[in-house]
């Protein structure tokens, strides 16, 4: 069967770009590996600012509004921050998924669960190009699944970290990894009043990342994360942080891990009539390892490019990594600094955080969409020098780290 445009993973960023393609008109195949409702390791926080970006209610899927944060420092003392309006929007992905899908659907994408993408050929043009518009084939793509056999002339890969899509189109980026181990503790009754509203956040204790308690509906959603050459300290640092906030670590459910791959900047994301969107395109937040809000913005990106092509107005589906280029990496570079400097020197972050009403304010800005990270770097004026240079020794220091322990 053919379509024009062909989407792989029926994620956050591939659902939103079959709808955006869907709602211009163009034919959409949205594919995914696994049936629908299904869950996938994710934190399930939306921030204000990942939502604002986004045209669909999300508030069928919400199932907690939070508007504080419960900090500490390796496992010590807690204090708590609170702010007079929504920072994150808290929900499971086995019903947001849905819900977009559903949306997509709406808009007149024809969606295949259950099926796994078994190749992708991309046809190129006589001159060796793969894109344009010189024939009904030039540079089509042609995705086989274990349900069939389909064409376009455009395919978005949004199938994760390690997707068919980009392994076999040559538009799986490099990246540096992260790794991530969550579980679940249940209360059937409802969460604890004191998590109803509050997220927690530990840091200072792994390796480039954090533990985190997210409240959901009837459960506390559990975890820790690190660089990759950490994931062996995982497990155990799991059941430090639950003895720490009193859970049962041994009665964690669905206890399970994930990669968070960190695009290196300036990888290839697209290629011929292929892009890779999402944490397939490895566009990952360094300093919270949020990635939805990302998918959100790379998934209508990508669309937005598509079109274009599908309309004769460009070759390939370059400019969608132009435009990656251009408007979301120099923010994920400086959050990547500022990542750097987190894991060089907690105890400074977390003490200014705890005193520093106007720091937290402005914490909250970034998380709600109302600062960008360029703009937090431009309002420390000189300091910016400083945050630069410190954070190039911690990233010598993370390096020397790593290939020690290789």
């Amino acid at each position: 069967m053919r379509y024009d445009a062909i989407v792989v993973g029926a994620g956050p960023a591939g659902s939103t770009a079959a709808r955006t393609l869907a709602r211009e008109g163009a034919s959409v195949l949205l594919l995914d590996r696994a049936r629908f409702p299904r869950d996938k390791p994710c934190g399930g926080g939306v921030t204000v600012r990942a939502a604002s970006c986004q045209d669909v209610d999300l508030t069928p899927v919400v199932e907690r509004t939070i508007s504080g944060a419960r900090f500490s420092l390796q496992l010590g003392p807690a204090f708590d921050r609170r702010y007079d309006e929504p920072l994150t929007y808290m929900t499971q992905r086995s019903r947001l998924d849905a819900h977009l899908v559903e949306a997509a659907v709406g808009a007149g994408a024809a969606f295949r669960d259950g099926e796994s993408v078994r190749s992708v050929e991309v046809v190129a043009n006589s001159d060796g190009r793969c894109g344009g518009s010189g024939s009904s084939l030039a540079g089509a793509v042609t995705v086989r699944t274990d349900g069939g056999s389909y064409t376009a002339r455009a395919l978005i890969g949004a199938d994760g970290a390690n997707g068919v899509v980009g392994r076999a189109t040559g538009t799986r980026p490099l990246s540096e990894e992260a790794v991530a181990l969550e579980g679940k503790v249940s209360y059937p009754n409802g969460v604890p009043a004191d998590w109803q509203d509050f997220i927690g956040l530990d840091f200072g204790w792994l390796a480039g990342g954090y533990g985190w308690v997210f409240p959901k509906g009837d459960h506390l959603n559990v975890g820790v994360g690190a660089w990759k050459y950490a994931a062996f300290t995982l497990r155990p640092k799991l059941a430090e942080f639950c003895y720490r906030y009193g859970f049962d670590a041994g009665a964690l459910e669905n206890l399970r891990g994930h990669h968070l791959p960190v695009r290196v900047p300036g990888s290839r994301i697209a290629r011929g009539p292929v892009a890779v969107v999402g944490d397939a395109a490895g566009l990952i937040d360094p300093l919270t390892g949020e990635g939805i809000h990302m998918a959100f913005m790379s998934g209508r990106m990508a669309a937005c490019a598509s079109l274009r092509l599908l309309a004769g107005e460009t070759d390939d589906l370059s400019p969608y990594q132009r435009a990656v280029d251009r408007r979301l990496q120099p923010e994920l570079t400086v959050s990547r600094k500022l990542q750097e400097l987190l894991q060089f020197a907690p105890p400074p972050y977390m003490a200014v955080m705890r005193r520093s009403g106007k720091f937290w304010r402005l914490f909250c800005h970034l998380i709600r969409g109302e600062l960008t990270y360029l703009d937090f770097l431009r309002m420390m004026g000189p300091l910016r020098l400083a945050v630069d240079v410190f954070a190039s020794i911690a990233r010598r220091r993370r390096l020397s780290r790593l290939s020690a322990a290789r």
